[in-house]
């Protein structure tokens, strides 16, 4: 006979997640420049603040902007961090250099999954219709990994948070949210189990309080990852010499999502799309 004690110890304990999107580059085809998305996965407890609840996500922010800058009351940015402008126009070198050296200890501390999606533009055009957007693209193959990670007994469910942009590339963004929802793709299946497990699909701003650091994160993460899965140095700030090594990609490879083995990553959460022919694994030497 099983014990009581061993039956609750077996028992599956599921949890709600949630991922935030954010973006690098010009979505627009006719420019050359690559696109990315990154969507970062959090436990919906661990990084969303509701009413007098405040999430540790929260608070590990606020004392890291605390730390490097002197205020938590400061929107994370990282393209006006690199170049020191607007709200970081303020700020001395030596802070933005001290964000920069503790950037990468403070995101492997992270409990987060990572899916970032590359949209190789020339390619696109070569090989598929014009019609292609490349933003659609990736977000497509974003849900894709998204979905495969929910399918999982222990995730009882899931949202989505994308930063807002103008009307047109919202209602294009809900539209392919929809498609792969309703219909999944041509790799992926979604059945009605795994298609209730995804709760909502939000367009906030970055400001939102609920969303707000979850979309920071994204932010921060989003142009690293794209410049390393393009063999670059994956961060160029004006107002120091970053060095040789990529330490963000290096400490937060173990969070990028594969279903499979540690070295599959190009063909699941460090994609470059589209894929002409099967990649092999991610071989780069670490910087």
């Amino acid at each position: 006979m099983v014990s009581s004690y061993v039956k609750r110890v077996s028992k599956i304990i599921k949890k709600k997640y949630i991922m935030f999107i954010d973006e690098s580059g010009r979505a627009d085809i006719n420019h050359e420049d690559p696109f990315t998305l990154t969507g970062v996965i959090f436990e919906y407890k661990y990084a969303v603040s509701q009413g007098d609840y405040v999430c540790s996500l929260r608070k590990e922010m606020d004392a890291f902007k605390e730390y490097c800058f002197g205020t938590s009351n400061i929107g994370i940015h990282l393209t006006d961090i690199s170049r020191k402008s607007r709200a970081f126009e303020k700020f001395d070198d030596s802070q933005i250099k001290l964000f920069y050296d503790e950037l990468p200890l403070f995101l492997s501390r992270l409990e987060c999954t990572i899916i970032s999606v590359t949209v190789d533009k020339a390619r696109l055009k070569k090989y598929y219709a014009p019609s292609k957007e490349p933003y659609v693209v990736a977000f497509i193959h974003v849900l894709q990994n998204f979905y495969s990670f929910v399918n999982n007994e222990t995730v009882e469910s899931a949202r989505i948070v994308i930063e807002s942009r103008d009307d047109v590339s919202n209602l294009k963004v809900q539209k392919a949210f929809f498609d792969v929802f309703n219909n999944g793709t041509i790799y992926l299946d979604i059945d009605e189990e795994l298609r209730d497990k995804v709760k909502g699909f939000i367009i906030a701003k970055k400001e939102d309080a609920d969303y707000r650091e979850g979309l920071e994160i994204a932010d921060i993460l989003c142009n690293p990852l794209s410049r390393a899965r393009r063999g670059l140095i994956e961060a160029n700030p004006k107002c120091m010499q970053y060095g040789e090594k990529n330490k963000i990609f290096k400490s937060v490879r173990n969070k990028i999502y594969t279903p499979t083995s540690v070295n599959d990553i190009r063909n699941w959460g460090f994609k470059e799309v589209p894929i002409i022919e099967p990649v092999g694994p991610w071989l780069e030497k670490m910087r």
